[in-house]
């Protein structure tokens, strides 16, 4: 018999409407709410390793997220290390240090390129600097897709979990807004009234349940099913309600739009959520849709809060 598929830990960084962003607005810009809002990345800046060429600002926030989850959830820095720990991201733009890596690189031709800094623009160097820095040798791996990039990537590490590659794995999603992303989202948002949207990093682990009792833990949250499907309709909003009468209820979104990390997000407000998981067992339903009309739907099943917030 398959073993069930935990949540053993979620941790999240969104950016909130309550702050604004650290850009000032064009003259031109509309007055009122701002399009896109951003993570504080004071931490990332003031970090030596950062200085140094080590990290990214995306990169060092995924390392100091993993240190968090793996203390909520009990396990050492040595349990992780080694090949039965898989590592996979999802984002819908990827690291925007590409674009800029590329705009030097056609400027300056090769002599003038850092192949460090080359090599840390690309989109999978979060998971790469996380999987040096903690040891993990199994399946790793950087999505970079539509709107449903971190359902996908949960969907990829059930999948992982299932086939026996690994024991546990961290899903990470993430969104960077750096430009030249910013201006092409202010562009969209400012095209559709009402639109903003949000950077983020959302982290889960999961593991077999049975490595979870072993420790102790009991009650988690068990992912039940993680599937493509279509979303009818068609629509560009990142959680949508998949037509299906029978279907699960659908965990309501944050009001801004967080493209590929929004599905991933409503997974933790889920898991965090008061109102949910106290009432006896629950089954939910989340689903990210992309603007293509398909989608990925992820199915939880609640039986009793254990998460520390």
């Amino acid at each position: 018999m398959t073993d069930s598929i935990v949540i053993s830990a979620s941790l999240a960084d969104a950016a909130n409407q309550d702050f604004l962003p650290p850009e000032r607005p064009v003259a031109d810009a509309p007055f009122g709410p701002f399009p896109v809002y951003y993570l504080d990345h004071g931490a990332a800046e003031a970090d030596a390793r950062t200085s140094r060429g080590r990290h990214t600002r995306v990169s060092h926030r995924l390392d100091r997220m993993i240190a968090r989850v793996l203390t909520q959830a009990g396990l050492s820095r040595a349990a992780i290390a080694g090949p039965r720990t898989g590592l996979i991201s999802g984002s819908h733009y990827g690291c925007s240090q590409v674009f800029e890596m590329h705009f030097r690189l056609r400027r300056k031709g090769p002599r003038g390129v850092d192949p460090v800094s080359f090599a840390q623009a690309t989109h999978n160097y979060p998971v790469s600097a996380a999987a040096i820095e903690y040891g993990i040798e199994g399946p790793c791996l950087a999505a970079v897709s539509l709107e449903a990039a971190g359902l996908d990537a949960l969907q990829i590490a059930m999948d992982w979990l299932n086939e026996g590659r690994c024991d546990r794995v961290l899903v990470a999603a993430y969104e960077d807004f750096a430009p030249p992303i910013a201006d092409h989202l202010s562009a969209r948002a400012q095209s559709t009234p009402g639109k903003a949207f949000g950077e983020a990093m959302v982290l889960l682990l999961l593991e077999r349940e049975r490595d979870v009792l072993a420790r102790g833990r009991a009650g988690l949250p068990v992912i039940t099913a993680v599937h493509s499907a279509p979303v009818d309709p068609p629509s560009s909003d990142l959680i949508a309600v998949c037509a299906d009468e029978a279907a699960a209820p659908t965990f309501s979104p944050r009001p801004l739009d967080f493209l590929g990390a929004g599905g991933l997000l409503a997974v933790h407000d889920l898991l965090h959520s008061p109102d949910v998981g106290h009432r006896g067992p629950e089954h939910w339903q989340i689903a990210a849709a992309a603007s293509a009309g398909s989608g990925v739907v992820a199915r939880i099943g609640i039986r009793q809060m254990d998460l520390c917030t």
